[in-house]
């Protein structure tokens, strides 16, 4: 499996997996700092939860696209089994 380290808006996520998607959803969610959002517009809130998170591309495109961030990095991480 191929493994990516993700950035948003200049704040290290983590080491990924392409169908991750939910995974970084959730890491995305605990940094709130990071996404550009008030936690009063309750609208705004269900956007956020409904993004497709069927995997990191979709979920970080979709979430630019929407405005919820900045932007973002996805770094191949190389096996070091080659």
């Amino acid at each position: 499996m191929m493994n990516f380290e993700i950035t948003v808006n200049g704040v290290a996520m983590g080491e990924f997996e392409n169908w991750q998607g939910e995974s970084l959803w959730q890491a995305m969610s605990e940094e709130i700092e990071l996404i550009v959002i008030d936690p009063e517009d309750e609208e705004r809130l269900a956007e956020w939860q409904n993004l497709p998170d069927d995997d990191i591309h979709t979920l970080l495109e979709a979430a630019k696209t929407a405005g919820f961030i900045d932007d973002y990095e996805v770094d191949e991480i190389e096996d070091e089994e080659e």
